[in-house]
């Protein structure tokens, strides 16, 4: 009698444990619906239209250098198939493979075009290092049980595997602002949020993963106010997952190109000399038996101008059409390689006319002062010559006139805009404006 009793009390126990589990599972599944700010996500529209295609041939695969690159409208048209776009923000390789993955499972595809970008094949990667914001978006396109299941094994540690799988949690787009849970709440409601159309103030969408961003950079404006990180050696956390996909397209007669695509000339000089990385990876991907082509690489016809640009490193709109059109025409044997590209990117830089593509303006720690560094391929610097002023409640203030002298004081207390233009041989190459606060 005392061991039914037993039984019994135990059996309660456990479905009490089970309907929490139950109970706890749907609240959060909801709860994470609702505060997930993802009403104008164009991810979330990608996911939606890449399960709604009859079949998808071609695959761009990458991070947000893709997603702003490749225009199917453009590519379907060049290559008689349906293409697909899968770029997403900050996508790491371990993303670009799990999504390709999922493809392949999903799809008959013949193709993919896998984008190295040098900001992702550079990147220190670890396994079971935790899940970030971009992985959670990579996560949330991805369908099928075991795929899933592995990218969270793969790239979660103890410490963090319940926030992987918990519906709600941290980098996952979650959001406390009344505002923007009223907004989805009447997206909700009104049936907006299920039309699946992506669009800001300053982008549109073309379909099928590529976004239009409508800014420009004016002709002759990069600046930056620091330093970027420079080069790295590819990482072999990158090269382990390229040879996965490999491998993965390989056993399924998936046929793979490996391309890079274009930055400004700007942004490469910034992070120190590209041929180094290019080489590295050129003679990386021609080891696996493939070639290796890159865009930052083009002959003046197929180059970017600043202004096809909205940031030094995103195509808008305009450069996204021209590299779509190009590239097409290229892929399909329009254009010959020899026609396209430089054999380096030192033979490209040579082979323009001097110019600086840019200026850093770099602030001292003590705040006090700034310097001047140009990002160029001129050789000779006595030939750069600067005009600088500030620009704060007191109006234009000039500091320096024609000047070689890139160390500049700051007037102290101040704040504001500081202004250079810069001159290679009397001609105006730059003009260009950074914030400031002078202690």
């Amino acid at each position: 009698m005392v061991g039914e009793l037993v039984k019994l009390t135990s059996l309660k126990t456990f479905v009490k444990v089970v309907l929490f589990v139950i109970i706890f599972v749907v609240l959060s599944v909801f709860i994470a619906f609702v505060l997930k700010d993802d009403t104008t996500s164009y991810s979330r529209v990608l996911t939606h239209e890449f399960y709604n295609q009859k079949n998808i041939d071609i695959l761009f695969c990458g991070a947000s250098h893709v997603s702003h690159g490749m225009d199917p409208r453009i590519a379907d048209k060049e290559f008689g198939r349906n293409t697909f776009n899968t770029g997403t923000p900050n996508q790491g390789i371990h993303g670009t493979y799990a999504i390709i993955r999922q493809a392949i499972k999903s799809y008959k595809i013949s193709r993919i075009y896998v984008e190295t970008d040098f900001a992702v094949a550079c990147r220190d990667g670890k396994k079971h290092a935790g899940m970030g914001k971009s992985d959670f978006i990579v996560l949330s396109f991805l369908q099928d049980f075991f795929i899933k299941r592995d990218f969270i094994f793969e790239n979660s540690s103890h410490d963090t595997l319940l926030n992987a799988f918990l519906p709600i949690g941290k980098d996952k787009l979650m959001t406390l602002s009344p505002k923007k849970v009223l907004h989805k709440i009447k997206s909700l409601i009104t049936g907006e949020y299920f039309k699946y159309e992506y669009k800001t103030p300053d982008a549109g969408y073309a379909g099928k993963g590529c976004v239009l961003d409508y800014e420009k950079i004016k002709e002759g404006s990069f600046s930056n106010d620091y330093f970027e990180p420079p080069f790295k050696p590819i990482s072999n956390y990158w090269k382990s997952y390229i040879e996965k996909i490999i491998k993965l397209c390989a056993e399924n007669e998936v046929e793979i190109v490996f391309y890079a695509m274009p930055c400004s000339d700007f942004y490469l000089h910034e992070k120190g000399d590209y041929n180094i990385f290019y080489s590295e990876m050129k003679n990386y991907i021609n080891s696996l038996g493939f070639e290796y082509y890159d865009f930052n690489l083009c002959k003046e016809e197929f180059s970017m101008n600043d202004d096809d640009y909205f940031d030094d490193n995103h195509l808008n709109i305009n450069g996204i059409d021209k590299f779509s059109r190009f590239s097409c025409d290229f892929f399909t044997g329009k254009i010959s390689a020899k026609d396209m590209f430089y054999s380096s990117y030192a033979q490209k830089t040579q082979n323009q006319k001097q110019k600086i593509y840019g200026l850093l303006i770099i602030k001292t720690e003590d705040g006090k002062s700034f310097e001047i560094i140009p990002m160029t391929n001129i050789n000779d610097k006595d030939s750069i010559t600067y005009d600088i002023s500030i620009q704060n409640l007191n109006g234009i203030n000039e500091l320096a006139k024609n000047t070689k002298e890139t160390k500049v004081a700051l007037p102290k207390g101040t704040s504001g805009k500081i202004l250079v233009k810069s001159y290679v041989n009397g001609i105006l190459n730059n003009s260009v404006k950074e914030n400031y606060v002078a202690l």
